[in-house]
């Protein structure tokens, strides 16, 4: 996967922003590169990706080489219908939309922001409008997970063609390193966990998991994203390098579908027991 971090301003400021601090390169010549490195696929990311006035030229470039177009976004900008129209006529095959809550306080509190929640939800329905190839992803943390069930309630009103959710358990870096509130264990989440999927295939909402071990998923492990791809024989590479699985995961018999805990996690919660590397 080929990843431009496009620029680093956004109208948000996640508590969980891994993007805080991190040192890009840019200038059109190192998008170039990267573009011409990629072979099936291009995600543009950022701080906040429709701030960058090289936003549409990256596009034109990926698709005249016929990639896949990956957007990460928050959605805020695309408020204004004009924008949307645009960035689904650039061609865009996916936007990715960061929805951390449905419910207005929590999401202020999440972003930082106050009063974003309505402008995200009406770009959400103008790329929708547009029959935009869409998504949602949500950052499971200590501010959103016991309200979860209620948001695919919410996204199922409001965004029915929504193409799936990616629910991903909070990652400690970026800005979340100076936000500790905003972390939570895996077993603080797991009682939620069933009923948020439950709610997903009762509406009928495609939804993948990631950044939480199998172990804590039950009935649900086959949505996993490192379940799915090493059950197609793929690498799951950047798992590989975040990931490390600890001494009672030989025991597990869902092991060799899984690339175990955060490397982040153990350093934050404590490493009680030895961990082995992956092979």
């Amino acid at each position: 996967m080929n990843i431009i971090p496009i620029t680093n301003q956004c109208n948000q400021n996640c508590l969980f922003c891994s993007a805080k601090g991190r040192k890009d390169q840019s200038g059109k010549e190192f998008f170039k590169r990267i573009i011409n490195q990629a072979k099936d696929s291009l995600v543009i990311s950022g701080g906040e990706p429709t701030l960058s006035k090289d936003l549409f030229w990256v596009i034109k470039k990926a698709k005249d080489k016929k990639l896949f177009v990956e957007l990460q976004t928050n959605g805020i900008t695309c408020y204004y219908e004009r924008l949307a129209n645009k960035l689904v006529n650039s061609g865009v095959d996916l936007f990715n939309i960061n929805l951390p809550s449905h419910i207005s306080s929590v999401h202020d509190k999440i972003t930082q922001t106050k009063g974003l929640l309505g402008k995200k939800i009406i770009g959400i329905k103008n790329l929708q409008e547009q029959k935009a190839n869409f998504r949602l992803t949500c950052i499971i943390n200590s501010l959103n997970y016991k309200h979860l069930k209620d948001y695919v309630v919410f996204v199922n009103n409001n965004f029915p063609k929504v193409k799936y959710i990616q629910f991903s358990f909070i990652k400690i870096m970026g800005a979340t390193k100076k936000n500790s509130k905003i972390l939570i264990s895996y077993e603080k989440v797991k009682p939620f966990l069933s009923e948020i999927f439950r709610e997903c295939q009762k509406l009928n909402i495609e939804f993948i998991i990631d950044h939480i071990p199998l172990c804590y998923l039950e009935e649900y492990r086959n949505y996993h994203i490192d379940y799915q791809k090493i059950s197609r024989d793929e690498k799951p590479e950047y798992s590989l390098q975040e990931k490390v699985k600890m001494l009672e995961c030989k025991h597990c018999s869902w092991s060799s579908y899984c690339c175990g805990v955060r490397k982040d996690y153990l350093e934050h919660f404590g490493q009680k027991t030895k961990v082995y590397p992956i092979k």
